[in-house]
């Protein structure tokens, strides 16, 4: 048996997700005070995220609700679909990839990439983020949908997000794509204020909940079949074998709805 640990390490001195105004800055207690604790957000590195994450779906399950076979132990099927810099997974490739990794019903589906196994995390920035390929709204439509279909609730991914808002460079209206609201604004300001500060605060103070749907359009597709995502993996590259099980640690949150975890592949 062989154990292959996804997860990106929680380091207090920089996360990747940190130049975004919805980034919750991890830091540890006091040097001197330690029991103190920590300080890490819901999304800060490897994360699980529910459904009930959005407005839309709150009434679904809850992270204390979650039976522990679905997270620990799960069986999973692989998908390969290699892509890099801020390329597009469209709804050919994630057919294809779907139907080669043939999941099992009641499977968890890893999608790899080989984005998480390139350095970037490691470094300061938002490469990681704003390069990280990401689902075309059309591929998670499909996705989603062929999951729900085959009971498969549970996708991981070594990517940094789901959907990618689209960039200020890109004509939204010609290309007939949802208008996007956070990282054409937010990266627009130069020098990009920190998680946390006071124009962290306002700007979500006025990031209502239209241009939220707006730029979540993607992971609320799987939202909206039921399906929990886990994104930021890593080292996903180390996997030998095609069917695996999942462990997926999450905190056990009493009406939580997302959660940094721990994230281990077991090959038997």
């Amino acid at each position: 048996m062989n154990f292959v640990d996804l997860t990106m390490p929680l380091n207090h001195r920089w996360m990747p997700d940190e130049g975004l105004p919805t980034a919750i800055k991890f830091f540890l207690g006091p040097k001197n005070h330690q029991e103190k604790g920590m300080v890490v957000g819901s999304d800060s590195g490897t994360s699980l995220a529910l459904p009930a994450l959005f407005a839309d779906f709150r009434k679904t399950t809850r992270l204390d609700q979650v039976p522990i076979e679905k997270l620990f132990l799960r069986p999973a099927a692989i998908a390969n679909i290699n892509k890099g810099a801020g390329e597009e997974i469209n709804k050919a490739d994630a057919q294809q990839a779907f139907d080669a990794a043939s999941p099992a019903k009641g499977n968890a589906l890893l999608v790899v990439t080989g984005w998480g196994d390139k350095p970037h995390h490691h470094a300061e920035g938002n490469e990681y983020v704003l390069s990280s390929p990401h689902f075309s709204l059309e591929a998670a439509h499909y996705l989603a949908r062929a999951m729900h279909d085959n009971d498969n609730d549970l996708l991981l991914v070594d990517t940094a997000v789901l959907g990618l808002p689209q960039s200020h460079l890109v004509d939204t209206a010609v290309l007939g794509l949802p208008q996007s609201h956070i990282i054409p604004e937010w990266f627009s300001m130069l020098p990009a204020p920190a998680a946390e500060s006071p124009e962290a605060r306002m700007y979500l103070h006025l990031y209502d909940g239209e241009k939220a749907k707006k730029d979540f359009a993607v992971d609320m597709e799987f939202a909206r079949m039921g399906i929990m995502t886990v994104r930021k993996l890593i080292g996903c590259g180390q996997i030998r074998s095609r069917r695996i099980k999942m462990i997926v640690s999450p905190l056990n949150v009493v009406r939580g709805v997302g959660s940094t975890c721990r994230v281990v592949a077991v090959e038997e």
